[in-house]
């Protein structure tokens, strides 16, 4: 009796032991699974409410630059005015004046007023909008028109809503929070959703269905986006299958098979991209001064990552965007900071300039062109005051990345060539390219005043560029014997721990509110 109890407690034990290790991989593979597909929805809500929110600022500033132009309504020059601000425009289709509920004159040329029919809601702004429109000019097409003191603008509803998902079993939509009226939406999208849930994000799980909200801090506009927990359960199922046969053998081959797929599920790359959606860049300043009065001209906008608390370095996570392809979301982000903090540097500082880095994915993108337009938009600086910088790798990906270079010059913004000597570049390739700056690469700066094989290379380097008339920043500037080793050759700015360390904002920006302005100098760069 004692001998079958023991055996029965043993099969019990050994039982346990070995479907433990299975149960707790399917609960871990259930809420990684649950936990990574809220990610994936509050993001995709996020890349729509950013949609959203430009198609509010690009509104208002179209209706604003409208009301105060003074020209004569539907005048020649103002239909003129409407179609510059509709090119212009990366969300709008077209801009016109309303009356009495008609489209009387618009960007897109009418001799005749086109009735829009009734709002289907009015914001608490006092927007009117209408969601499903058909215009003779957009082909009869639905748009959504926001019309607001006598002025209309006309946004394409697929627009917001154009994202890429893993599943099409997305659906997505952006609404307005007051009255809970959707604007426009792709797949089902319960009315029930759009009141659930409190704060600037929310997700929760109804009727089957895992459903991520995230709202807006400055409209009256949120974003919703859904998914059907059997894509869950789908995954669940998957890993359990595979680690079932594991477990049976061994529990602790099969912990590591949790622990690799883990490792798998949040690679580099995913990372980078979820860092990218919660805003975890940040950036750092880094002088650049004027070698001849040593005061501080400008600075490089250098890209940080703060993850659960501890600062990655560029050189662990900026290789990997590159080679993923994230670089450009991390730019993206880049610029929407220096936009942020451009205008209280001006203010300090007028001729002051920043200088940001762009990848050889962002040279080969049009996308750029715009994110840059937004930037000097939004912070109100001229393009004297901004530099890009890329390195030679970047200027040689064919024609697109050329064109770019060409179109970021028409701008008015200066381009300088990064890390140079350590790269491909050659007298006769950068005779081609448009560039304005070359800056010299800090290896080769360190080896001023030694005895090193490459301790020649510097005076080469900037013969060439004298050659060329380029401008030229040395990076990694760390002692006074290289400083007047530069100065003395001509070269007209550096940056470096010698001069300063890269900061955050609020430092730098009390560092050049201590300091005395300098005349400023008539060749800084931007």
């Amino acid at each position: 009796m004692r001998h079958s109890a023991g055996i029965a407690i043993a099969w019990t034990v050994g039982a346990a032991a070995v479907l433990a290790p299975i149960l707790l991989s399917v609960h871990l593979a259930r809420k990684q699974s649950t936990d990574g597909e809220f990610r994936l929805l509050r993001g995709y809500a996020s890349d729509v409410l950013r949609r959203s929110e430009g198609t509010g600022d690009q509104s208002g500033v179209a209706i604003d630059t409208l009301e105060n132009d003074g020209l004569t309504p539907c005048s020649p020059r103002e239909i003129d005015v409407m179609r510059r601000i509709a090119i212009t425009s990366s969300y709008l289709q077209a801009v016109g004046r309303t009356a009495q509920g008609q489209l009387i004159c618009s960007s897109l040329g009418t001799d005749q007023s086109i009735d829009l029919g009734p709002p289907t809601y009015i914001s608490r702004t006092g927007t009117l909008f209408r969601t499903n429109v058909r215009l003779p000019l957009t082909g009869g097409e639905p748009v959504i028109v926001l019309e607001r003191e006598g002025f209309g603008v006309i946004v394409d509803p697929a627009l917001p809503i154009d994202i890429m998902t893993e599943s099409p079993d997305v659906a997505i939509a952006d609404f307005a929070p007051a009255n809970r009226r959707i604007i426009t939406q792709r797949g089902h999208i319960d009315a029930h959703w759009l009141g659930t849930g409190s704060g600037r994000e929310s997700d929760f799980i109804d009727r089957g269905m895992l459903v991520a909200v995230v709202r807006s801090a400055r409209f009256d506009v949120a974003a919703v986006a859904a998914a059907p927990m059997i894509d869950v359960q789908r995954k669940v199922r998957e890993v359990a299958f595979t680690f079932v046969p594991i477990g049976l053998f061994c529990g602790l081959a099969l912990a590591g098979a949790v622990l690799y797929i883990s490792r798998i599920s949040f690679s580099m790359a995913a990372q980078l991209r979820s860092a990218a959606r919660r805003d975890e860049f940040f950036l750092e300043y880094q002088p650049v001064v004027d070698l001849a009065t040593r005061t501080w001209v400008g600075a490089e906008a250098l890209v940080r990552w703060r993850r659960g608390g501890e600062t990655v370095r560029p050189d662990l996570f900026i290789p990997a965007a590159e080679e993923s392809g994230v670089i450009s979301l991390i730019t993206e982000r880049v610029l929407v900071h220096v936009a942020r903090d451009l205008p209280a540097l001006l203010r300090e500082r007028p001729a002051f300039h920043v200088s940001v880095n762009l990848s050889a994915t962002d040279l080969q993108s049009p996308a750029t062109l715009d994110r840059l337009r937004r930037l000097l938009a939004s912070s109100g600086a001229p393009p004297g005051n901004l530099v890009v910088e890329a390195t030679e790798r970047g200027f040689l990906q064919g024609s697109a990345a050329r064109e770019v270079v060409s179109s970021i010059r028409d701008l008015g913004v200066d381009v300088a060539i990064d890390d140079f000597g350590t790269g491909y570049s050659s007298l006769s390739c950068l005779e081609t390219l448009d560039v304005t700056f070359l800056k010299i690469d800090k290896s080769f700066v360190e080896t001023v005043g030694t005895d090193g094989a490459t301790s020649h290379v510097v005076q080469h380097i900037i013969e060439m560029a004298h050659a060329l008339n380029l401008r030229m920043v040395a990076e990694g500037v760390e002692t006074e014997e290289q400083a007047g080793f530069l100065a003395r050759r001509g070269v007209s700015f550096a940056q470096g721990w010698l001069f300063g360390k890269p900061m955050p904002i609020a430092m730098l920006l009390g560092q050049l509110a201590a300091s005395a302005p300098a005349e400023e100098p008539v060749s800084s760069p931007g």
